[in-house]
């Protein structure tokens, strides 16, 4: 009980943040009966509504002052800059194209954040392309060693993905994936904030990942318009 209460003392603190998807497009529309739909085990509370993770770029003014904030000993700014000396290049690239690199990396550890992965990261799928999603590959010597799937719609850029081969993980990929796409988001049109899941299921490696790429807990009220 005390636990509970402790809890739910700490979402209620949570600073809200009103953030506006849009209603032109499926992706938007996707996106809000997905974010506002009851959780399935906690019935009370919409699905992602409470402790999200979220990167508020109007707080953060420049891409300058976001990596100042991500910068120190033993932080993102310092694994992302590791990846860059040892020869690694990040860019878009097409992941239709690149199916059997991206099965690779899925393929290179069996267990994630404590789980198995799911199957459905084990077979080739339709990946979809449109100036909604977009897909960024940290690659050494021209082969794929990770990658970052990411969907925009009105003011939200989403991490919807992120995977890098066992291989690899020691040499900061994943920061480095992180930094850019959210230094790439203070540049794009209508984009006010970068969100990656929730710090309140995530396991304790995750969330210290998250927290160290800048992201913080919000409570967030979802418009369609």
């Amino acid at each position: 009980m005390k636990d509970a209460l402790k809890l739910l003392a700490a979402l209620v603190r949570l600073p809200v943040r009103n953030i506006r998807l849009d209603a032109m497009h499926e992706e938007g529309k996707r996106m809000f009966a997905s974010f506002t739909s009851l959780h399935p085990r906690m019935p009370v509370f919409r699905r992602k509504t409470w402790g999200i993770a979220l990167i508020d770029l109007d707080s953060l003014k420049s891409q300058e002052t976001y990596y100042k904030s991500v910068s120190g000993k033993n932080s993102a700014a310092y694994f992302s800059r590791k990846s860059q000396k040892n020869g690694y290049d990040i860019y878009a690239f097409d992941p239709n194209a690149l199916q059997s690199e991206m099965l690779e990396i899925h393929r290179s550890v069996e267990i994630r954040q404590g789980k198995s992965i799911d199957s459905s990261y084990l077979r080739p799928m339709a990946y979809p392309e449109n100036t909604f999603n977009t897909y960024y590959g940290i690659f050494k010597d021209g082969k794929l060693a990770g990658y970052i799937w990411a969907i925009r719609s009105g003011e939200l850029l989403v991490i919807n993905r992120i995977m890098g081969h066992k291989n690899h993980l020691d040499q900061g990929i994943m920061y480095a994936l992180v930094l850019y796409v959210v230094e790439l988001a203070f540049g794009m049109d209508s984009i006010r904030f970068v969100m990656y899941d929730t710090l309140l299921n995530a396991s304790e490696g995750l969330k210290m990942f998250k927290k160290r790429t800048g992201f913080m807990p919000y409570r967030v009220k979802w418009r369609l318009d």
